[in-house]
């Protein structure tokens, strides 16, 4: 088990950063090297790391988004086994002990846990965790299992990383890499497995603004994810059916919680965003090819 690693891709946040190499120290068994990509931030991060000694390691690079910095975290790390987290969350104390039990060295084995929300007074975090608790709940159920995992917990062998080209880093923002990932990852012949015991605590502090730029963010990505899928000849549904859409707003009820109708109107809103976003990315296509025809 000491064949394990890290990645941790950072931007501009320090005292995030800081509190999650916290956290990483205190793992069971630990402390496990890791790997801290700083994404071109303008903020240093040279002091932090160098508190935590020779186990973590600070790799810089132009900014180029967390599928990029997530890369560049892998081919740092010498190790077999890796795992992966952002700089906004907790690992609890037997996280690396519990992902690395489950994936267990197994060949195409890409193993994912569970994410909890730790701003239980954040209704707009308690309802951005709500939509990926309902997103992993209902691919689990379907006929094709699990589909994807979310990158702040997830790890899988390097070796079968690598043979898979790592994340796809024409996907700029932090939106539907991971969809991506998953989907070539099953598409290769890999398994999806869910460890729910291996649990980080996830601190995204949200606005309500800063819930839409997510969410639109995550349209911009949708977009990116189907012109990847068209680029692979992959004709799979890229709309849900109504079914998921209902259950998502439902969700929340169903869950209990806090405050679950203001996170049903959230649920939503998410879905708005993210159709404004999807919407925003092809405007932009479009003038950029009328831009190259305009070219003589």
């Amino acid at each position: 088990m000491r064949d394990v690693s890290v990645i941790v891709p950072t931007y501009n946040r320090p005292d995030k950063l800081r509190s999650c190499l916290q956290a990483l120290a205190r793992q069971e068994g630990g402390p496990y090297p890791v790997i801290v990509v700083d994404d071109g931030g303008a903020v240093p991060l040279d002091f932090v790391a160098a508190e935590f000694g020779s186990w973590v390691t600070l790799v810089r690079r132009q900014n180029g988004g967390p599928a990029a910095a997530r890369n560049s975290g892998v081919a740092a790390a010498q190790t077999t086994v890796l795992c992966f987290t952002d700089d906004d969350c907790a690992p609890r104390p037997d996280w690396v002990r519990r992902m690395a039990e489950a994936q267990g060295g197994v060949r195409q084995r890409l193993v994912g846990g569970r994410v909890d929300n730790a701003l239980q007074d954040n209704i707009c975090a308690e309802a951005s965790q709500s939509l990926c608790t309902y997103l992993y709940e209902y691919f689990q159920s379907g006929e094709d299992s699990m589909a994807f995992f979310t990158t702040n917990n997830v790890c899988c062998r390097r070796d079968d990383f690598l043979a898979l080209g790592g994340f796809d880093e024409n996907f700029p923002t932090a939106a539907s890499e991971d969809r991506d990932f998953g989907l070539r990852w099953r598409d290769a012949g890999g398994k999806l497995c869910y460890e729910d015991g291996a649990v980080v605590d996830h601190f995204h502090d949200l606005s309500l603004t800063g819930f839409w730029r997510q969410h639109a963010n995550y349209g911009r990505g949708a977009r990116q994810l189907h012109l990847s899928l068209d680029s692979r000849g992959d004709a799979r549904p890229k709309i849900e059916k109504v079914g998921f859409y209902t259950g998502l707003l439902l969700h929340p009820l169903r869950r209990g919680g806090r405050r679950p109708l203001a996170q049903v109107f959230l649920m939503g809103l998410s879905q708005v965003a993210m159709v404004a976003g999807y919407a925003r990315a092809r405007r932009e296509e479009m003038r950029a090819r009328a831009t190259r025809n305009a070219q003589p």
